[in-house]
């Protein structure tokens, strides 16, 4: 949160500025270390440029580049801030996230604890924040940095595999609509100068020559319109609301709901796991695991656990009674809760969920494939029959 403040800084000269803090006390606090006397302070309105800015999350990548070279460099030895300011400067990272990295950085040097430092960028999950404060608490920041670094690299590859999975269909689809954009623009123009206005005949023709007319009228608007809508649609799904949007497509075909249904049940594990492990309460690890799993429905539903769990049930029974995982795991984790070992036992439930994913992914690439080829071949066929009938019923025409 940003706060503008009016001051006299040590050289007794007013100046004026804003200032990022978690509150107007932590401000005030950051700027009487500074050696500034406060005249005026309150809390700045948010720009256009700092909400847009806000829209877009920090690449997947970037995190768990980030994870995996700090943890590294803490285990070698190095201190948090030195890493910190080597990692600013690394250009595999992107523009914003080295800014960020920077900013963390200064925050370090006005006092803030490393997990603060984070917290005030607004970028980080609250996995990361939860787990960085929970190791800074317990003294095992290093241990709890390895944990962080298999964490999103689990995470980032079950996210490749679903993405890697989507490449054949996404190349069929295109390819059908390259194809009808060189009928219309290319094959029907020829028939037409052959047959002239007779080959329009209604139907399917009728649509590709009304395609090809405005194509051909209007192709520089037509082009720089679909670059456009192609890159405004590709920013909008990396924004929070594109997320929910995806979601919802989803949600639409019930073999990729239950894909999803699995995807969900195992980032929910895997951050459950982690989180527990690293001394996160249990209540807490519950609100934030059902939030990475970026579900609404499934959050719903372990709020409920949340309760339950809070009034006196043993996890096993509350997630039992919401119905939220098959029978066996129920009584995995009721083994977890016994033995002590309950973060073991949830990272295990993700590798088992992980597997069927994994194998489910490759089901359903076997039933698309076919489909999007019997798709395009169809569509194809259609309209070669479609142009095949306008030219017979004009050569009779002819011919009578």
């Amino acid at each position: 949160m940003n706060y503008k403040y009016v001051a006299y800084n040590r050289k007794g000269k007013k100046v004026s500025g804003t200032i990022e803090a978690q509150n107007v006390r932590d401000a005030i606090n950051q700027l009487r270390n500074n050696g500034f006397a406060i005249l005026e302070i309150s809390k700045a309105s948010e720009t256009r440029f700092e909400f847009l800015k806000n829209l877009f999350t920090i690449p997947l990548k970037d995190i768990v580049l980030f994870s995996r070279q700090l943890e590294t460099m803490i285990s070698a030895g190095v201190r948090i801030k030195e890493a910190l300011e080597v990692l600013s400067q690394q250009e595999i990272f992107s523009k914003r996230f080295r800014k960020v990295l920077t900013q963390v950085t200064i925050d370090l040097e006005s006092g803030s604890s490393f997990s603060e430092a984070l917290e005030k960028q607004n970028v980080f999950d609250e996995v990361l924040i939860n787990m960085i404060k929970a190791g800074e608490e317990g003294g095992v920041l290093e241990d709890t940095l390895k944990k962080l670094s298999n964490y999103y690299e689990s995470v980032n590859r079950m996210k490749q595999q679903v993405k890697s999975a989507m490449v054949y269909p996404t190349f069929i689809l295109s390819f059908a609509i390259v194809v009808i954009i060189v009928i219309s623009v290319f094959i029907l123009p020829r028939l037409f100068s052959v047959f002239g206005n007779a080959l329009q005949v209604g139907g399917l023709i009728s649509i590709l020559t009304k395609l090809n007319h405005l194509f051909l009228t209007s192709w520089p608007l037509i082009s720089i319109l679909g670059v456009l809508a192609i890159v405004g649609f590709a920013l909008f799904l990396k924004t929070k609301y594109g997320q929910s949007f995806k979601n919802f497509l989803g949600n639409l075909i019930p073999p990729v709901r239950k894909l999803k249904e699995k995807i969900t049940q195992e980032r929910f594990c895997r951050t459950f796991g982690v989180l527990i492990g690293s001394g996160v309460s249990v209540i807490d690890t519950l609100e934030m695991a059902a939030k990475a799993s970026n579900n609404p429905s499934f959050i719903k539903k372990i709020k409920n656990v949340q309760e339950k769990v809070r009034n006196g049930s043993t996890l096993k029974m509350a997630l039992k009674e919401e119905k939220v995982f098959p029978q066996i795991i129920y009584e995995m984790v009721g083994t977890g809760e016994e033995t002590g070992k309950l973060d073991t036992i949830m990272n295990k439930v993700a590798d088992f969920f992980e597997e069927q994913i994994t194998q489910d992914t490759k089901k359903l690439l076997s039933m698309i494939e076919p489909l999007m080829i019997a798709f395009v071949g169809l569509f194809i066929a259609l309209l070669a029959y479609t142009m095949y009938t306008a030219i017979f019923q004009m050569q009779s025409s002819f011919g009578g």
